[in-house]
């Protein structure tokens, strides 16, 4: 059984989000979320430091709309 620590039932739209995170929330590998931002899948972070880019959890949200959209309509 896992807990929430791997995989977070809620994002807090007001709350920023790290990439490791990020990939949690869409149960995906911390590469394929860095391969989502260099392609435009997801948006590039805010970055905080030369080593720290964060998400707003507003848009994880967002996103996680939009890619279920995407999927129900049969679009990849």
């Amino acid at each position: 059984m896992q807990d929430n620590a791997t995989h977070p039932q809620t994002i807090n739209p007001s709350a920023m989000y790290r990439a490791k995170e990020c990939a949690r929330f869409y149960s995906i590998g911390l590469s394929t979320w860095w391969h989502w931002t260099k392609t435009g899948k997801a948006k590039r972070g805010t970055k905080l430091g030369p080593k720290i880019t964060v998400w707003e959890g507003s848009y994880l949200l967002e996103l996680k709309q939009k890619l279920m959209a995407e999927a129900q309509s049969g679009e990849v």
